[in-house]
């Protein structure tokens, strides 16, 4: 609440040749303080000189305190055109009578806290205080507080006394989400999905899906692990899974099947990463019906024939596309994969494999020299000496220099010669990659920009990461930290619908950048009901000609709209 210091402040306005003076006071909202206009003096010299100014409309104002109404008004509206609470209410509560509002409702507020300004559990009662949330919802702001949040997680996901296990309503409730959106934005075919993990640092200690487990800085922490599956046509998220910190990608593919079975989804397209491949999880996408696109690790014997065997010529009939990386260049070819012949496509990065093969060819000339110089220092040491120090020298690339150490006698000790079949076969793997496409319908362009352009997944772990704070998580329970990251979730709905209705109006990208650009715009616009004699009108401050214009372009032209009503 604002709280006003007694003391006024007189401000100096130039206006031409003339100084005009007004009365302000200060208000404390929090740890902030700001200046609130009281009222209009009139011309400095007149002030002086003792005469009163007119009296204004504005000079007498009946001013309430303002409230933060841009960005939580507009993600409120997105969240009830996705029907956030009706099918939360709907799965978690059925028929059951709540009193007070609905677990819906809380949630929602807390997805758009997570979404707009991130704050813990104990802040939050604080944070929905000062925002349009409880207008919106009408509800009264004192009924926010940290336990009727903490409540409403229970309602998503509670430990069941009667078998020992949890009660998890989040695959259903994503299932419902992902259903009322594809009902709203039909697709012409079958989903083009991606599916990820990541991990997500854990504080609990006694929650049992808190583990150690390895992540992208290369450490074991304890964690717990979240996936999800994308659209990429829209970025829609399907649905997500939480699993143990020391889980792994691979070892929840069964996972993702029998929930993409229970989604109904129509099979389409499924992107994941070359980790998750093997001769079982191909069969096991295959006999659901999906088709697959995916990097296979060349380290099988028939992925290395595959790369081995395949020329991919530098033409114009074989370029891609540029990428950031460097130029592409592809070919598709048959082999042996998985238990059949199958059809693959192997390209190429130029810039990459110039730079591997020019960091080999450095290393070796280094070697090269190394091993001259330590033929003729160790003349005299014995060969055990002399065989670990060219170990040493060589370390990672011995593969590639035969060495010999000769008995004592005249001239150098150690003789080596660089491996040159072992090097012309090596050379054909830099910068090349593997293509699993199970639909061969596809060109080679369409298959290389498909699995390239499956990033779109890690940048939703981007978001989530950073957007939402979503890590460290501080709950403890397992059924809390599974509905806290069901709330992220929400978070992201929210902001991909936002960005989905950027890129559809725009006909642009709908980057985050852009989407973040709006949001910001918006968080400075704050609600006000100001009185002038019987009535009393609202007014939305700092808002811009930019902002209604982008409102207007997302079918929002209405979310600000200024009211007038009677004084009761």
């Amino acid at each position: 609440m604002g709280v006003i210091t007694p003391t006024l402040a007189i401000k100096r306005h130039k206006r031409g040749d003339r100084v005009y003076l007004a009365e302000y006071k200060q208000v404390r909202e929090g740890k902030k303080v700001r200046s609130v206009f009281v009222r209009y003096l009139g011309p400095e010299d007149e002030v002086k000189a003792g005469r009163k100014p007119k009296g204004r409309v504005l000079d007498r104002l009946d001013m309430k305190r303002s409230h933060r109404a841009g960005d939580v008004r507009l993600l409120w509206a997105l969240a009830q055109d996705l029907g956030l609470v009706e099918e939360m209410d709907g799965i978690c509560c059925g028929i059951s009578r709540i009193d007070g509002p609905s677990p819906g409702k809380y949630l929602t507020m807390w997805a758009i806290n997570r979404a707009l300004d991130p704050e813990s559990c104990t802040q939050l009662e604080r944070w929905v205080a000062t925002t349009d949330l409880p207008l919106l919802a009408g509800v009264d702001p004192e009924v926010f507080d940290k336990d009727s949040f903490l409540g409403s997680l229970d309602f998503v996901c509670r430990e069941d006394a009667s078998t020992g296990g949890y009660v998890d309503h989040s695959a259903s409730i994503d299932e419902a989400l992902y259903r009322r959106w594809r009902q709203s934005h039909p697709l012409a075919g079958g989903e083009t999905v991606a599916y990820d993990l990541t991990s997500v640092l854990f504080f609990g200690v006694t929650c049992p899906l808190g583990e150690r487990g390895y992540n992208t800085n290369g450490s074991r922490r304890q964690q717990v692990n979240l996936a999800v599956l994308v659209s990429k046509v829209d970025r829609a998220p399907i649905t997500h899974f939480v699993y143990n910190g020391s889980r792994n990608t691979s070892s929840t593919v069964k996972n993702l099947l029998a929930r993409l079975k229970s989604t109904h989804l129509t099979p389409g397209t499924l992107i994941w990463d070359r980790a998750n491949v093997s001769k079982a999880h191909v069969g096991n996408v295959e006999q659901a019906g999906w088709k697959l696109i995916c990097g296979v690790p060349k380290t099988s014997k028939d992925a290395r024939a595959l790369v081995d065997g395949t020329d991919v010529p530098l033409r114009p009939d074989t370029y891609i596309r540029r990428t950031g990386a460097g130029h592409l260049y592809a070919v598709r070819a048959k082999g042996p994969l998985f238990g059949r012949k199958r059809s693959v496509v192997v390209y190429v990065n130029q810039e990459r494999r110039a730079r591997d093969l020019n960091e080999r060819n450095n290393a070796l000339a280094e070697i090269g020299k190394e091993l001259d110089d330590l033929a003729e220092r160790g003349k005299d040491w014995g060969e055990a000496r002399l065989h670990t120090e060219i170990g040493k020298i060589a370390g990672k690339w011995d593969g590639y220099v035969s060495t010999r150490v000769k008995r004592k006698g005249d001239g150098a000790r150690v003789e080596w010669r660089y491996r040159s079949r072992q090097m012309a076969q090596a050379e054909r793997s830099y910068g090349t990659y593997l293509l699993l496409t199970t639909d061969e319908s596809l060109t080679t362009e369409e298959a290389v920009k498909a699995y390239l352009e499956k990033d779109f997944v890690e940048k939703v772990f981007r978001m989530l990461k950073t957007t939402e704070e979503l890590e460290p998580v501080r709950h403890r329970l397992e059924n809390r930290v599974r509905a806290y990251m069901f709330v992220c979730m929400l978070a992201y709905r929210l902001l991909a619908a936002l960005r989905f209705r950027i890129a559809e109006a725009t006909g642009e990208d709908g980057s985050c950048e852009r989407t973040s650009e709006l949001l910001r715009d918006l968080r400075r616009v704050e609600r006000v009901e100001v009185g002038f004699g019987k009535e009393v009108k609202t007014w939305y401050l700092n808002t811009t000609k930019a902002i209604e214009k982008m409102l207007k372009k997302i079918g929002m032209k209405n979310l600000l709209k200024e009211e007038v009503r009677l004084k009761v």
